[in-house]
């Protein structure tokens, strides 16, 4: 398998593509896909004219038997939109009703081909192979295989943190709840409810709360604020009250009235200081919150769930980097321990990988000096040369101790050999509190890389 940039022409569309019958040439198979997607397909090539193709999609391609052709088995709708608007010929050519027409051709008037062209493609060996793939991402979730629709709250997240999303997120991140009610609250949360009730103002101002610019704030200190915000998420989340019981302030308000006094802020300890609920840490709560509603008893802290702790907050630019280091901080040590082991080993590679090219201008492979072979360096030594840096730029060795000795000591929770054998291995099964002490030695190595 590989990629390949290639042009609009040479590209075929499939003639058994899943979305149509079988078709008998080009032409029928056009034909059947406009009338399979309709206006679908003339959105689509309306948005290709003005914006280009997803940068994040490629056409998945087998090799025709037709000399320097190329049959298109992921994306035959991608590739007909671009067809028509590079050949609008092909426009009069097909059977759709004119408005279709006039909205395809004024498009292929601003089309600039050489902002699609050449196709990112990427050619699989034979069709079994390619509906693997293609599998994957048609036939919806597949327990994680394909693509994983949005939560409502991910979808919120993406369109704009309101407060709503602001209050979830806090309890989220402070209430310590249990795994229990945090799978409650992360699956298919009224968010639209919480927002409806942080939108009244007498149930903002019973509570303590008010909004400005977007923003969710309060005078209360920490531990007063997550009280109410606590109560009211997992009550949602537990379905014991719903939208049908706070269609109307006075349903909502009586709500509020309800709540138990332990579940009541003290507005006597407004601050008079507004402060974003968002911008709150665990530095603004003077006792630990617990899952229960009761104090934390002195010295003792809620157990650890997942391998990056709570108070661990790293800067990271680079998408699927993030990607990787939020899935860590919200997988469970208890239900996930491989995929962590795995994911942890990874978040090493890449966080080096990027801090030695763009950071400390450092190449990632190397030229034998014997052969002229030129090779991909192992991980042990990029993370030498990541620390050796970040030494040259100011940094203390003792930062770097849980990290280093790793390098040397074969027993060390974050020895590479270890971190190898989580992949590797299939006889080496990773143990929770190793991963933790992993993350623990590695934690100022990593605040050093994402500062």
């Amino acid at each position: 398998m590989s990629t390949k940039p290639l042009k609009i022409d040479s590209l075929d569309l499939d003639l058994e593509n899943p979305r149509i019958t079988l078709a008998s040439d080009q032409r029928d198979a056009m034909q059947k896909i406009l009338n399979e997607q309709k206006f679908r397909l003339i959105n689509l090539a309306e948005s290709i004219a003005a914006k280009g193709l997803n940068p994040m999609d490629r056409l998945l391609v087998l090799r025709s038997p037709r000399q320097g052709k190329f049959i298109v088995i992921e994306g035959n709708r991608r590739l007909l939109a671009v067809k028509l608007l590079k050949n609008p010929s092909l426009i009069t050519d097909l059977i759709m009703p004119e408005a279709f027409k006039k909205r395809l051709q004024k498009a292929a008037l601003t089309f600039d081909v050489t902002k699609v062209e050449p196709v990112d493609c990427y050619e699989v060996d034979d069709r079994a192979q390619g509906n693997d793939w293609v599998r994957q991402r048609h036939t919806g979730a597949d327990a994680g295989r394909g693509i994983v629709d949005w939560s409502s709250i991910a979808s919120s997240r993406f369109r704009g943190r309101d407060p709503a999303l602001q209050a979830l997120d806090f309890v989220l991140e402070h209430a310590d709840l249990t795994e229990e009610q945090t799978e409650q609250i992360t699956g298919k949360f009224p968010l639209s409810t919480l927002d409806r009730l942080l939108s009244t103002p007498s149930v903002r101002t019973a509570i303590g709360f008010d909004t400005d610019g977007g923003k969710l704030l309060t005078e209360l200190p920490a531990d007063e604020a997550l009280k109410p915000l606590k109560r009211m998420v997992l009550d949602l989340a537990e379905k014991k009250i719903n939208v049908t019981k706070l269609k109307s302030k006075d349903q909502q308000n009586a709500y509020i009235e309800g709540l138990k006094s332990a579940d009541k802020p003290n507005l006597a300890k407004k601050s008079g200081a507004k402060l974003a609920v968002e911008t709150m840490t665990e530095r603004d709560f003077s006792v630990k919150p617990s899952s229960g509603g009761k104090k934390a008893r002195a010295g003792r802290t809620a157990p650890r769930t997942t391998v990056v702790p709570r108070t661990c907050k790293l800067k990271i630019p680079t998408q699927k980097i993030v990607g990787i280091y939020e899935e860590l901080r919200s997988l469970q040590l208890s239900k996930h321990k491989h995929a962590i082991a795995v994911l942890l080993r990874v978040f090493l590679e890449l966080s080096v990988d990027e801090y030695l090219t763009k950071v400390a201008g450092v190449k990632l492979t190397y030229v034998n000096q014997k052969s002229g072979h030129v090779g991909d360096k192992n991980l042990k030594t990029k993370v030498q040369e990541t620390v050796a840096d970040l030494l040259s730029k100011g940094s203390t060795a003792k930062d770097f101790l849980g990290v280093t000795k790793g390098l040397s000591d074969a027993n060390h929770p974050f020895a590479i050999d270890t971190l190898h054998a989580y992949i590797h291995n299939r006889y080496f099964t990773p143990v929770d509190t190793h991963l933790t002490a992993a993350w623990d030695n590695a934690q100022p190595f990593f605040e050093k890389i994402w500062p």
